[in-house]
């Protein structure tokens, strides 16, 4: 057999196993992270304005858009989860602790909640489930 043949073959099964990878692996952890970071922001954004007066007031007029990103959010983080994210990866999240399920069923609740102290209590759960700080 010719050298060129090996090479062909080469090529093609380590495009093939790249396509895998990059498909598989690859952007559902990203796409993974990028949900982790767009929750992130939000908590980050309340708690940033919470104490100013002006913006506060600002905050309390955006509350629905905020409680429909919440929700979006949550669906978002539980499709990754669930259908996306290979299974290794879940057992690595496992293993840190992190629990998107739950972070998912804070942020559901988060979104239904008016009462400032029963948002503060749901952040930290949320922070506490995603390991964000």
């Amino acid at each position: 057999m010719e050298p060129i043949y090996f090479v062909v073959i080469i090529s093609f099964v380590s495009g093939s196993l790249g396509y895998i990878i990059l498909q598989f692996w690859i952007r559902p952890i990203l796409g993974y992270r990028k949900i982790k970071n767009k929750v992130a922001l939000s908590i980050k954004y309340y708690y940033k304005f919470k104490n100013d007066e002006d913006v506060g007031k600002k905050i309390k007029s955006q509350m629905k858009a905020w409680a429909k990103a919440n929700r979006q959010n949550s669906v978002e983080l539980s499709e990754n989860y669930n259908e996306k994210l290979p299974n290794w990866y879940k057992m690595l999240l496992d293993s840190r602790g992190e629990s998107p399920l739950d972070a998912s069923n804070h942020l559901i609740t988060l979104s239904n909640t008016s009462d400032y102290d029963h948002i503060e209590k749901h952040m930290k759960e949320i922070k506490s489930y995603l390991k964000i700080k």
